[in-house]
């Protein structure tokens, strides 16, 4: 089900009723607006003492209403926070997202009010939330934020604030989250779902939540054509609850936190209304694809929208390829569209094409119906963003949609992947944000219609140098690089980022820790280009006179340090893409030195080929070194049980690229 596309009104008995329904919260061991003292004297939180802020309670309570015809769903949150230190403070400032299509089918945002409570002396300072600062602004065409900074708040004041949030979408339950990036003491979440709704949960997560669930009776009074009357129903009132919670951070190598947070998801599985069938609302991603095809604007904005139509005979010759039509039409539409850095789903072209810029959907739909007119297969690709989560493969919805990329599919099967926010991408060369590892091919006939993106393109970053050491240790050279695909997209954008060539110089000479002169870059103002030639000079002076000389051989390393530090850890590690990475080294040394210390030659694995590294180093004649270094990683995603290999592999990987050389004078 989904909040863009449907909206309904339901029959109870053959009558629209107007149900006013007890609204009666169950017993809450938290009471709202009375701060106890030991909550204002707290100074840390003993389980973490790294907490900057620590919510004390959160609490939420939904129920159904009937208004207007229709049933609505009604959530009332509550909300604690004690703030411990400097920042955390920015907890009190909060933003409150909605969707609102139109009047009829949106949620609203009412009865907010927010406090500050100091204590000052013995005495506890109460300062309200004025109505004059929240403020209530559109985000996007479906959707609205309020947003508020209460006032008066310090390191430790507690903060408390509750408003209620009235959906038009009595089928989409939100999914209620316990864990946030500062801990839980206490949270709460209780609904109650009449019995015509039938709801199955899912948790997610890693921390216990408890579920106690009680049966309840729920009286309604029906507006009847003619009289009211009383309606009685059996309802399921569930409880979820967690205590101590620890905070879920941001961290190193994970695509988005929001898919590990624990918490409750709702998905309804069917209504049963009286005197009516049972109506089953479980869906699959076959439904979700028939639901856009025919409830929709989908196809008729992405496959067959307004394209650049008359300018396809133009483009196109009769000796050009399949692979060139696809190159002309992706080079043609992104000349002529220009990214508005907004990424859309359900976008007319018409204005994109008109003014020239439009978001990602916008020009993909051009490209989409180009191609097609250039007789080549293309689809959308269906997904959301790494940034906003995975699609899952159970509890479907249309709402876990967020955008979509073009595939062109040549007649041997090759297939070519584009998207209009790709500006300094050719074909198969996408933002990271969309290298999802679970898309959906829309249209496609076949079974197979999951796709993997994370590997469409063979990554490569390759490093060839030419050097010799002084009698000082100074080192001198030459290096040449080569960047395919996702390494060269992210130098692309990298380098057009910048002012000038004057400050890439710059900023290379401070990243590689050497002196940079005669830089040439090839590739990297075309946008169809998916390799990029960089060569350069360099000079480190690093060296004085001495009997012994210490060098990496690497010269320019690969990585430098282990970034796996944790003891252990709950989160799977996701890296952005497979890739490898060589580097060749040929190392002319001082006539008066010999080679005292030269490192091991070595091969590592991860688990079953996931990752590798091979270190090759041998002295070919008395003054010529040679090194090859081979990384690949092949598989980019570990679950949390393999995090000790992984960081096990990370630290050998570092250990061989600090390792040094040592030259003894003769």
């Amino acid at each position: 089900m989904t909040k863009r596309l449907l909206t309904f009104a339901l029959v109870l008995g053959g009558l629209f009723f107007n149900l006013s329904p007890v609204f009666t919260q169950s017993k809450n061991p938290y009471k709202y607006g009375k701060i106890e003292t030991e909550e204002l004297e707290m100074k840390v939180y003993p389980a973490d003492t790294s907490a900057v802020a620590l919510i004390l309670f959160h609490d939420g309570f939904t129920d159904y209403d009937y208004v207007n015809n229709k049933f609505v769903v009604k959530t009332e949150v509550k909300k604690r926070v004690k703030i411990l230190k400097q920042e955390g403070l920015e907890h009190a400032t909060v933003t409150l997202r909605y969707y609102y299509k139109t009047p009829s089918m949106c949620e609203n945002i009412s009865r907010l009010e927010a406090y500050a409570y100091n204590l000052e002396g013995n005495k506890t300072v109460k300062t309200k939330l004025e109505s004059k600062y929240i403020f209530n602004e559109r985000v996007s065409e479906y959707y609205r934020q309020i947003k508020f900074a209460i006032p008066n708040v310090k390191v430790g004041t507690v903060i408390e604030y509750k408003y209620t949030v009235v959906s038009d979408f009595y089928y989409d339950l939100p999914t209620w989250f316990f864990q946030t990036n500062i801990p839980v003491l206490n949270g709460r979440y209780e609904v109650i779902i009449p019995e015509y709704f039938v709801y199955n949960f899912e948790s997610r997560g890693y921390e216990e939540i408890k579920m106690e669930e009680t049966p309840v009776n729920k009286n309604f009074t029906i507006n009847t054509k003619s009289s009211l009357e009383n309606v009685s129903c059996q309802a399921r009132d569930v409880i979820f609850s967690v205590k101590n919670i620890p905070a879920l951070k941001e961290d190193n190598y994970i695509w988005t936190i929001k898919d590990y947070l624990s918490g409750i998801r709702f998905e309804l599985s069917g209504t049963r209304f009286p005197y009516e069938l049972y109506k089953n609302y479980t869906s699959t991603w076959d439904d979700i694809e028939k639901t856009l095809k025919e409830k929709s604007d989908f196809e008729r904005y992405s496959i067959r929208g307004n394209s650049f139509s008359r300018e396809v005979p133009k483009l196109i010759t009769p000796e050009d390829t399949e692979l060139n039509k696809i190159e002309k039409i992706y080079k043609f539409v992104k000349e002529k569209i220009r990214w508005n850095e907004s990424y859309g789903f359900i976008s007319n072209p018409s204005e994109a094409i008109k003014n020239g810029t439009g978001d990602n959907a916008q020009i993909n739909s051009a490209i989409i119906s180009m191609l097609r007119d250039a007789g080549i297969n293309a689809y959308p690709i269906l997904m959301s963003r790494r940034s906003i989560g995975r699609l899952p493969l159970t509890h479907p919805s249309i709402d876990w949609l967020n955008t979509y990329i073009v595939m062109a599919e040549t007649s041997t099967g090759e297939r070519y992947f584009m998207d209009g926010s790709a500006f300094y991408g050719g074909l198969n060369m996408l933002p990271t944000d969309l290298l999802v590892d679970r898309a959906r091919i829309f249209g496609y006939n076949s079974d197979d219609k999951w796709i993997n993106l994370t590997n469409i393109s063979k990554n490569q970053f390759m490093s060839m140098i030419s050097a010799s050491i002084d009698t000082i240790g100074n080192i001198s050279g030459e290096c040449n690089q080569i960047m395919t695909f996702q390494p060269a997209y992210q130098f692309k954008k990298m380098y057009h980022e910048l002012s000038d060539t004057t400050v890439y110089v710059e900023k290379l000479n401070q990243n590689l820790s050497v002196d940079i002169e005669n830089v040439t870059l090839e590739g990297q103002n075309d946008l169809l280009s998916n390799r990029i030639s960089q060569r350069f000079k360099f000079k480190k002076n690093s060296g004085s006179e001495a009997n012994y000389l210490y060098v990496n051989p690497l010269i320019f390393t690969h990585i430098s340090k282990n970034d796996f530090t944790q003891s252990d850890r709950k989160l799977p590690v996701e890296f952005n893409y497979p890739y490898k990475h060589f580097i060749s080294v040929m190392i002319e040394l001082p006539a008066n030195y010999t080679v005292e210390e030269i490192p091991k030659s070595e091969k590592f694995i991860l688990n079953d080929n996931s990752g590798s590294l091979s270190y090759l180093i041998k002295q070919i004649s008395d003054r010529i070194l040679q090194v090859n270094y081979r990384f690949e990683l092949n598989e980019i995603i570990f679950p949390h049980t393999d995090y000790e290999n992984v960081k096990t592999f990370w630290g050998q990987i570092a250990t061989k690229n600090n390792e040094l050389i040592v030259l003894k004078r003769m």
